[in-house]
């Protein structure tokens, strides 16, 4: 079952390096397409990502929280 991520916003001073990787790790996006979704996100931009599994999508949005990205999984998955 494929769920949902939505990243809304970002601190200024969020690890670039540490969320591309996270980011990379769980959604398998290439270097420059991580870098392209922080980037949107920053700008002000809500982003859907999708992962393989709700488990993954929790464990995804709580790792990019930790990193200080503003992330969850919506209710409807």
């Amino acid at each position: 079952m494929i769920a949902r991520v939505v990243v809304a916003g970002a601190r200024p001073s969020v690890s670039v390096h540490s969320v591309i990787g996270v980011l990379q790790t769980y959604t398998g996006l290439s270097l420059p397409d991580a870098q392209a979704l922080l980037d949107r996100v920053h700008g002000g931009e809500r982003v859907e990502l999708e992962v393989d599994d709700e488990y993954a999508a929790y464990d995804l949005a709580s790792l990019l929280a930790d990193l200080g990205v503003v992330a969850e999984v919506p209710e409807d998955g």
